[in-house]
C-alpha cells in the first residue's frame, strides 16, 4: 500500500500565510449622509378640517339657486336644508367636545 504524499507547493502556503498574518483590508467605512435641512418653523397651523367644512357649506349654498332653476323649488330648498343641518351638525359636534360640567359646579 501507498502512502498518499501531499504536495505542498510555495504558492499555496504562501496564499494560505498570507490570509491568516494579512490584516490589510478593511470593510469601506459607511459614507457620511448630509444631514437634511431642518423643515422650517411656522408659528401657526390651517385648521384644514374646519376650512374643509366651511368651503362644503358654502358650496351648498352656492348650488341652492342652481338646483332650484333646475329641478324645482322643492329640490332647492332639500339642499338649503341640508346645509342648515350639516352646519347645525357641525356646531353640535364641536360642543360635545368642550367641558360643559365645569358650569355645573360653579355657584354663585
Amino acid at each position: 500500500m501507498r502512502r498518499a504524499v501531499q504536495v505542498f507547493s510555495v504558492r499555496s502556503v504562501v496564499l494560505v500565510l498570507g490570509l491568516i498574518h494579512d490584516g490589510g483590508w478593511e470593510p469601506e467605512p459607511p459614507e457620511e449622509e448630509p444631514e437634511p435641512e431642518p423643515r422650517p418653523v411656522r408659528k401657526w397651523n390651517l385648521p384644514w378640517r374646519s376650512l374643509a367644512w366651511l368651503t362644503v357649506w358654502v358650496w351648498l349654498l352656492a348650488v341652492v339657486p342652481v338646483v332650484n332653476s333646475a329641478f324645482g323649488g322643492l329640490a332647492g330648498f332639500g339642499v338649503l336644508i341640508a346645509a342648515v343641518v350639516l352646519i347645525l351638525w357641525r356646531i353640535d359636534r364641536w360642543c360635545a367636545k368642550q367641558y360643559w360640567a365645569g358650569l355645573r359646579e360653579y355657584k354663585l
